[in-house]
């Protein structure tokens, strides 16, 4: 789409006007010609055509007149590097006319301000191409660590030593006759470092230093088409120009247009506030990710750069001219002052380019944050003795503390309903212990914010004997999916000394059977457990206990918490410890039918300065009913290939994964919105649901706010050790952690924090994806960045859209890889995203699980979804097809050939029968071997049985029907022939089944 030319700042002086450099197109894959492209204080720039892999992304072309002086030439290259060693890099000189190789070459200067080479012009007069960046890319193919070449002499001896003879004798080079610097070039306008990187001379910036001594900063207005990405030095129209106190630009109705700000600090700056009349500046005003005010101050260490990113928002009526003004002050009430005017031109389809970074205003978006409810989830309940809370098959009932008394589950033992038998898990009241203190509790207060949460306060007073000694501001919170928030502060009366502090719990052994987290892998719960914090190295801070239909999970925080770096960065940022809980540790202990749990801190000193957050958050398990025929009737198809064929294989529904052509950059899909949006809409043409890999946990460089939310003081991007791709460390510059490479569409993505405004702009990109006919159906995650509170306005948003299309509900899918390892922290991936769990449909775990050597009760807990609400798939090696279907799951197509399956599904109409799974202790059928289980489907008159083995012999069963499924142990079964599943086989009722290791069968009886 046409874009104006970007816009020239007013100077304060007069000067050289400041040139600019058109961003590149959005998404573009179009082939660049040579084109003129301004951005060099001395020199014409633009981009050329070469292989970057071999050169580096950046030459300057280098004339050789034809004046008969020889071969042997000397050229000036004003570079303006960033680069610490240029001395150290290697230069590549070619003849444009032969494309060979000069191997003559001697760098005689080279610093970061300009270059002084000594070449031989092998092709006599013409073009040579100076590349002065060239760069290896070492480390994995997804994951690179580019380096530059290093400076390798390739000169003749001979020839080097001619010409050192000439330097020494002329030290002003008049015997080597001169080549002309003409034009710097890019490998592409993405590359390009004009305008906003080639660096102020060190006369530059004494030039500018001296002409405004005494400030203590100055501000630079700069065009947002220009992102400023240098931190560590100035651009140099900037030194030339000098600093802008009026800035000038053209704005359509209704744009939040975006004013960008350099601030050059000349001594150490603290304090920086910005104050905008008609805006705000998004660096120190805006709304948090929880919708709450957000204002904070800057500090700009002396000799850098801070962008400033200062929102105008443009009325719908506006007419003429938008002015606004903006002052940035320090610490020592030191200001500079910006005016801004805006002239108003008719609305285009323009002003919705991404390129002008009206997205950023997105970052302070309060969409969905309330506390409504979504599906299935019912408004949370209050009984008349106003002690116990109901929720979706759920109950907590509170003691006298505020603190649970009873945890109670009425999901059925198969997890499909919620209308079973009370299940309660507390065997005891959870307490806080605190040694030599009682506690006497004041009143238990109710606040009920909305249908889907309900808060309460109790005010505890802490005594020693009749003297007050501390005192406890108890906070609690129930929401509608089963997450309880605890806010517990103790504050000291005094020295209070404390041999421990402790949160214990009392679960009836028989209700807790399993466990995952600290350390413990999915699976059975052990007798005992010893954990201590170690968060340098073990993501680690929360245990799940119970059943298959009832459980609840503890995570141990304070207010401090911040969401860790997860899926191979952990250790990039590792949880914060807690300064509560992290000086003790977790207990678990199994005795008299009772387990035991205990959270302690350690002895502890209180002073009445000091209070301490002893926080947990408590999830009750399972969140909603499992769907088995809904799921099965979901079948997957994980790639953008033709609709048509997609639907005549079987699928219904299509996961749009990054790095394809509908959505090629990673968690942007809006940069490609018009492809994404026809390929959708053919989708739905042939009944199909389609959606889109999208999440937070990086971002694609090809989004225009990247650069700019890098100026965010790590709010957004993670701190780290920076490197990476070349392109990062030529326009990121460091502080970041480089993430996912995709090579097939040059994507190279920079991984996010958790806990920013990122998220507001994810919500809010939603929104844009997700309306109207042609919107996606749902989104594809690939792991989580981001906490409950966005994950449920995420599915807020996607079901408002839903609603307003008329279809059926959303589709949320996790996936993740097995982060049960080193380099992720020891984290299992349903405990980690348990918070989130509520408001996902579909779980894929995914790359580097074992199908094979593990059990049963690894497959229920950490797999299958199952105690959650959930039904999951299978990725790794294509996973284990036949224990894979007595959890309902299969393997990812086209990966995997399901056809046959699904098929076989069609066929038994096993999507519209009852599943009852192994897990259920009524089920129907049962075999006569521990390691052989069986799930089955049933519709009365007849089943459809799917057994598979975790025995390592091969063994030989026979089926066990209950009394309500009698009728069928006198039929006879029968295995359908299923392509790369199994052969066709007939048993006679009462047979003998033989099952060979880590394979099954299924079965039809009564068909």
């Amino acid at each position: 789409m046409p874009l104006p030319e970007p816009l020239t700042p007013a100077t304060t002086r007069p000067s050289k006007p400041a040139q600019s450099i058109k961003s590149p197109h959005i998404g573009s894959t179009r082939q660049h010609v040579p084109q003129r492209v301004t951005g060099h204080p001395e020199m014409e720039c633009g981009v050329g055509h070469w292989d970057k892999l071999l050169y580096g992304n950046h030459r300057f072309v280098v004339e050789v007149p034809d004046d008969g002086l020889g071969q042997n030439r000397r050229v000036v290259i004003p570079w303006r590097r960033q680069d610490q060693d240029p001395a150290g890099v290697e230069i590549i000189v070619v003849a444009a006319h032969s494309g060979t190789r000069v191997r003559n070459v001697i760098a005689e200067v080279a610093t970061r301000e300009s270059g002084t080479l000594v070449f031989q012009a092998v092709d006599g007069p013409g073009t040579y191409f100076v590349y002065y960046l060239p760069y290896a890319m070492l480390g994995k193919a997804h994951y690179p660590q580019a380096q530059y070449l290093p400076r390798r002499p390739a000169a003749a001896p001979d020839w080097a030593a001619a010409v050192v003879v000439s330097l020494w004798a002329d030290s002003n080079g008049t015997r080597l006759p001169p080549a002309h610097a003409v034009r710097y070039e890019a490998a592409s306008e993405r590359d390009s470092f004009a305008p906003m990187n080639f660096t102020a001379t060190a006369a530059e910036l004494e030039q500018l230093q001296q002409e405004y001594a005494g400030e203590a900063f100055l501000i630079f207005a700069e065009d947002r088409l220009n992102p400023i990405s240098m931190r560590h030095g100035l651009a140099a129209h900037w030194a030339i120009n000098g600093p802008t106190g009026h800035f000038r630009g053209t704005a359509g109705p209704g744009e939040d247009y975006v004013v960008q700000l350099g601030v050059y600090a000349l001594k150490d700056l603290d304090g920086v506030s910005v104050e905008v009349a008609n805006g705000r500046c998004i660096n120190t005003d805006g709304t948090d990710r929880l919708g709450k005010p957000l204002k904070k101050s800057l500090s700009i260490p002396a000799g850098t750069v801070k962008a400033l990113f200062v929102i105008v928002p443009i009325p719908d009526d506006a007419d003429g001219v938008v002015r606004a003004g903006i002052t940035v002050r320090n610490d020592d009430g030191r200001t500079q002052h910006l005016a801004v005017s805006l002239d108003l031109r008719e609305r285009t389809e323009a002003t919705n380019d991404p390129r002008l970074l009206r997205r950023l205003a997105w970052l302070d978006s309060t969409i969905a944050q309330d506390a409504e409810l979504v599906a299935p989830f019912t408004p949370v309940t209050l009984d008349g003795e106003r002690r116990t809370l109901g929720i979706l098959g759920r109950t907590l009932k509170l003691g006298d503390s505020g603190l649970p008394a009873q945890v109670t589950s009425t999901f059925t033992a198969g997890v499909t309903a919620t209308d079973g038998p009370a299940v309660g898990l507390l065997a005891q009241a959870m307490t806080l212990e605190t040694g030599t203190i009682d506690w006497a509790y004041g009143p238990i207060d109710y606040t009920v914010t909305g249908p889907a949460r309900v808060s309460w306060t109790c005010q505890w007073t802490g005594l020693q004997g009749s003297k007050t000694v501390a005192s406890l501001e108890l906070a609690g919170t129930l929401d509608a999916d089963g997450a309880v928030h605890f806010g517990l502060r103790l504050s000291a009366r005094g020295t209070v000394d404390l041999p421990d502090v402790g949160l214990r719990l009392g679960l009836h052994e028989a209700a807790v059977p399993l466990a995952m987290g600290l350390g413990i892998p999915g699976g059975q719960r052990p007798a005992e457990l010893d954990w201590v914090w170690n968060v340098a190295s073990k993501n680690q801070d929360a245990l799940w206990l119970g059943g298959a239909h009832a459980g609840l999970q503890l995570a141990l925080r304070d207010k401090s918490y911040e969401r860790p770096l997860n899926t191979n960065f952990y250790l990039e940022k590792p949880l914060l410890q807690p300064d509560s809980w992290g000086t003790g540790g977790v207990s678990l202990r199994t005795q008299d039918g009772i387990v035991t749990v205990k959270a302690t801190s350690g002895p502890r000193a209180l002073d009445s300065g000091h209070a301490l957050d002893f926080d947990f958050r408590l999830l009750l398990t399972p969140f909603k009913p499992i769907e088995p025929g809904k799921h099965l009737v979901k079948r997957y198809f994980h790639e953008p290939a033709d609709p048509q064929q997609i639907a005549e294989a079987g699928a219904t529904v299509v996961n749009i994964h990054h790095a394809t052509a509908p959505a090629p950059y990673i968690n942007d899909p809006l940069l490609s919105e018009d492809k994404l949006r026809s390929y959708i809409a053919e989708c739905h043409k042939h009944g199909l649901k389609a959606k889109v890999y999208n999440t937070v946990r990086e971002l694609t460089f090809h989004s225009p706010e990247l650069l700019p939310m890098l100026h965010l003081d790590h709010e957004v991007f993670s701190d780290g050790p920076g490197k990476g791709h070349i392109w990062l460390q030529e326009h990121a510059g460091d502080g970041y952690v480089s993430a996912w490479f995709a090579p097939n569409v040059d994507d190279i993505a920079v991984v996010t924090t958790g806990g920013s405004r990122l998220e507001n702009f994810y919500v809010r990109s939603l929104a844009e994806l997700s309306k109207g006919e042609d919107g996606i159906d749902g989104i594809y995650l690939d792991d989580i960045a981001f906490d409950r509170h966005t994950m449920l306005r995420v599915r807020k948003v996607l079901e408002t859209a839903c609603r307003e299309r008329a279809t059926d509900g959303p589709e949320i899918d996790l996936h993740s890889a097995n982060q049960f390892t080193a380099h992720d922290g020891y984290a299992s991936s349903a405990n980690l995203y348990m918070e989130q769990l509520p408001y996902v449909d579909r779980l894929w775990l995914g790359e580097y699980f074992d199908y094979e050597g593990t059990d049963p009760d690894y497959w229920l807990v950490e797999l299958s979804g199952i105690p959650f609400g959930l039904m999951g798939e299978m990725l790794e090696n294509g996973g284990n097809p036949w224990r894979g279907m007595v959890f309902g799951m299969t393997g990812r197509a086209p990966r995997v050939d399901n056809r046959p399956l699904w098929d076989f599904w069609a066929k038994t109409g096993l999507e519209q029968m009852e599943m009852v799974g192994h897990w259920d202790p009524q089920a129907p059928v049962t075999t006569s071997h521990a390691d052989i289980l069986a799930t089955t489907w049933t519709d009365g008159g007849k089943a459809v049985v799917a057994l598979a083995s975790w025995s390592e012999e091969t063994v030989d069963v026979q089926l066990n029907f209950d009394a309500g499924s009698a009728h069928l142990a006198s039929v006879d079964m029968d295995a359908p022939a299923i392509e790369g599943f199994q052969n066709a086989a007939h048993y006679k009722p009462g047979a003998t089944i033989t099952i060979e290791p880590n394979r099954g069968l299924l079965l039809t009886i009564g068909y």
